[in-house]
């Protein structure tokens, strides 16, 4: 969610939210929560316990385990069962499960034999060339009935890894582990006015105790840049300009209440005070979290959870209210929304995207 006005904070600094750098594995997190006994966001027994975990053996102790070939029959069954369901079983082949799931959006190479391949409902993760975990969260399109005329896949791209999406069991959404040197840029247009149109460099300059971002405009020759103050979710509590005028916003102006998860909503009323004059206004905020989705801006294709919010600024002093909405979508391993698309005074609307981003190194 972008802002991009001193005089109404949602359209300039809700956004610090986009392409990464080199960081721990997400496949190795994978991995590692597979190891770990870590479930998936919202998956199935099916799709992701190993086939000795459902097929039967052991439950009556007085039971021998089958003869090898039998047991490799009844693999193969349920394998071929699972691709004509459309479902990745663990140990699954490469070809297995692009019969079962067609083609990802994005296959990640994690040197020297592993892999993880992105798909809209989710991830599949590789080891030596077999699925070693499984986090899909809906059912996917069936595939076609011939490979050979399938479409083919969007052109991979080779990208640094990323973090791990912070989701629980049910799509539940962390806080972010923000960093110093997290960098996004981003594009703000106005539909209706390209000339309007604005792009703007974010970067976290600190962390502790509050998290600091400093906004540079790049269309301005010597411009100088704006100074934006967050708590450790994205929630503004000041802006500073070059010239030393701000605003201080008690309590933080909410845009996000985490963990997030479909249906959680919130509302708060926040209090904005310019440091020069004293004046005040007031901020309602009402947020809805939405359901999962896949997005795509000029930094890339990306699943997301979406974030809707009504808003209300209040002057006392005039007794003018101005509605607003704000609609963002946020990337858990990018740490900020990619895409946010505002509405404010006279029902203008901006469109904001993401760019490209670049995330800083762990301590």
């Amino acid at each position: 969610m972008n802002r991009s006005s001193t005089s109404t904070p949602r359209g300039c600094c809700r956004h610090p939210r986009s392409v990464p750098c080199a960081l721990p594995s997400t496949l190795a997190l994978l991995l590692v929560a597979g190891l770990l006994g870590f479930g998936p966001v919202v998956a199935t027994v099916e799709e992701t316990a190993p086939p000795s975990a459902t097929d039967g053996l052991g439950a009556d102790p007085g039971n021998a385990p089958a003869a090898p070939e039998v047991a490799g029959a009844d693999a193969d069954a349920e394998i071929v069962a699972a691709i004509q369901a459309g479902t990745v079983l663990k140990d699954m082949t490469m070809p297995q499960v692009l019969q079962a799931r067609g083609e990802p959006l994005r296959k990640e190479v994690i040197p020297p034999d592993a892999e993880l391949w992105h798909y809209a409902e989710g991830e599949v993760a590789f080891s030596e060339g077999k699925v070693s975990y499984v986090s899909l969260i809906a059912s996917p399109v069936p595939p076609p009935a011939t490979p050979e005329l399938r479409d083919p896949p969007l052109r991979e791209q080779a990208q640094p890894q990323r973090h791990l999406p912070s989701q629980g069991q049910h799509g539940q959404v962390g806080p972010p582990p923000i960093r110093v040197g997290d960098t996004y840029v981003y594009a703000s247009k106005n539909p209706d006015d390209s000339a309007a149109s604005l792009t703007t460099r974010r970067t976290v300059t600190a962390i502790a105790p509050n998290v600091v971002l400093s906004s540079l405009s790049l269309e301005r020759k010597n411009a100088k840049p704006r100074t934006l103050r967050f708590d450790r979710q994205w929630n503004l509590l000041a802006s500073r300009s070059p010239d030393g005028s701000g605003r201080d916003y008690a309590p933080p102006l909410k845009y996000y209440d985490f963990p997030l998860f479909p249906g959680k909503t919130w509302q708060q009323t926040t209090t904005e005070t310019d440091i020069r004059t004293g004046a005040v206004r007031t901020h309602t905020v009402a947020g809805v979290v939405e359901d999962w989705d896949v997005v795509t801006v000029p930094a890339g294709t990306f699943r997301a959870i979406k974030v809707s919010l009504r808003t209300e600024l209040y002057d006392p002093s005039s007794g003018e209210s101005i509605p607003g909405t704000d609609v963002s979508w946020y990337v858990p391993e990018v740490k900020r929304s990619v895409k946010s698309v505002t509405t404010g005074k006279g029902g203008g609307r901006r469109v904001i995207e993401l760019l490209q981003y670049s995330l800083g190194a762990n301590p």
